[in-house]
């Protein structure tokens, strides 16, 4: 994985995060001229579906490239050889292993294509907000599924995450702003927001599944997020394209959409190339600064950056569309609504930091259960019984010997909004990072460490 430090990992966690959002939904109001002659939209959901993993993909590249220079290190003593040869092999993930992360990929497809939809219908900062709803889903599935128990901390954050996104939708719904050059109807923007909430139960629904199918596997982050953007490119491209190609239906709602039209409008226009390019690196670039900043900083300080990320998000979209930087035709207005969709912003931060607090609670009882029992005391213990002739007093035998038991080091916690955020602006590759190091949240369970699953329950 790429080297960043601290300063360049939060500054370019926020910017290219903030540019990925944004991009996503300016090249919507982009026009073209397509097959049949006409100026349209590029209304192109399953095209920037595709993108979404290229810009994934791009990462194996890099992962290979570092993992044969490994191979190529001089090798020290046969000692060594042999020990770094057998660690190497522990991390290595195997075919087999990595056939495995086509089932991510393929809720991967789902969730984007679903949130690529829905954005059509709200604005950059509505369609971000509204991902908060993916914290409800990841917790029902977990107490449903998982047999995970909540305390009074997390159905408090759950609350005000239930009322932050219903604000929020209610100012989308009154203010009738879905986009800055197209008349969007108030049951297109439900139909978006509903698409958009879809899509995060899919994404909590991946949550779990890794964690109850996929818990032991072993594999680097950035691998993860390439092989996942490879299947996907496989996907989308050879098996999704053509079944959409004749598929009926209005071209670019998510059913029906000639790919031949896509590249041509992407060559009768300057922007889209453009636009369609500097996404895809800004993606590549926020899945590495965003694994980089976790490696760096923490889960706790990422969940913060991704807050400020929602809000750049929308912070731009208002300067895009009252300053020329947005043309006359990018960027969302201020209304006498958008009261109510910062008030809804300001309870989705509370209600994921008030989860996060239920986290740390059942987490800190968690140790201190754990703790409680490290330590078992057994009258007259001798591990090693040998022969002596040293005269042992019958009170020394009869002494309370501590024998340490081996635990695992106390667990990460990263809650599913912010597992979540290791995607690329529509699905970050969720649990990826998190595979590589010890890893575990209260309510989805035990995460993987070295290969080995540890179970909190135990």
């Amino acid at each position: 994985m790429a080297k960043f430090g601290k300063a360049m990992s939060v500054s370019g966690l926020i910017i290219f995060g903030t540019t990925t959002s944004l991009l996503a939904k300016i090249v919507y109001e982009l026009q073209s001229v397509g097959l049949d002659g006409n100026v349209k939209y590029f209304h192109k959901p399953w095209a920037m579906t595709s993108l979404m993993f290229v810009g994934m993909s791009l990462s194996l590249p890099g992962v290979l490239i570092q993992e044969a220079l490994k191979k190529k290190k001089k090798k020290k003593s046969d000692l060594e050889t042999f020990l770094i040869e057998n660690e190497e092999e522990k991390k290595t993930s195997s075919w087999s292993e990595t056939l495995l992360l086509a089932i991510p990929t393929i809720f991967d497809l789902i969730a984007t294509i679903l949130m690529n939809v829905g954005l059509l219908y709200v604005t950059a900062s509505v369609y971000q907000m509204m991902r908060g709803a993916e914290m409800l889903f990841a917790a029902f599935f977990a107490v449903v599924f998982l047999k995970r128990k909540l305390n009074k901390y997390h159905f408090m954050g759950l609350l005000c995450c239930v009322c932050g996104v219903v604000l929020v939708g209610a100012s989308s719904l009154l203010s009738g702003s879905g986009s800055a050059t197209q008349t969007i109807s108030k049951t297109q923007m439900l139909l978006g927001m509903s698409l958009i909430i879809l899509s995060q139960a899919v994404q909590a629904a991946q949550l779990t599944i890794e964690d109850f199918f996929m818990a032991d596997l072993d594999v680097p982050g950035d691998r993860i997020v390439g092989y996942e953007g490879l299947f996907g490119v496989f996907f989308t491209l050879v098996i999704m394209a053509p079944i959409c190609y004749y598929l009926p239906g209005p071209e670019g709602e998510g059913f029906h959409e000639n790919i031949f039209d896509t590249f041509e409008m992407i060559k009768n226009s300057r922007a889209l190339p453009i636009v369609m390019a500097v996404d895809t690196v800004a993606l590549l670039m926020y899945n590495l600064t965003g694994m980089a900043v976790t490696g760096h900083l923490g889960a706790v300080f990422r969940t913060v950056l991704e807050t400020l990320r929602t809000l750049f998000v929308w912070l731009v979209d208002l300067i895009l569309f009252y300053t020329p930087l947005g043309m006359g035709m990018l960027g969302e207005k201020w209304t006498k609504y958008s009261f109510v969709q910062a008030a809804g912003f300001v309870v989705l931060v509370t209600g994921t930091l008030v989860y996060r607090e239920g986290d740390r609670r059942a987490e800190k009882e968690e140790v201190g259960a754990e703790e409680t029992v490290d330590e078992v005391h057994i009258e007259g213990y001798s591990p090693h019984p040998v022969q002596s002739h040293v005269h042992i007093p019958p009170t020394a035998a009869a002494t309370m010997i501590p024998v340490p038991i081996r635990t695992p080091s106390a667990p990460i916690s990263v809650s599913h909004s912010l597992r979540n955020s290791f995607r690329p602006n529509q699905t970050i590759v969720a649990g990826s990072y998190s595979r590589s190091i010890t890893n575990h949240s209260y309510i989805t369970g035990p995460r993987m460490g070295h290969g080995i699953a540890i179970d909190a329950d135990e």
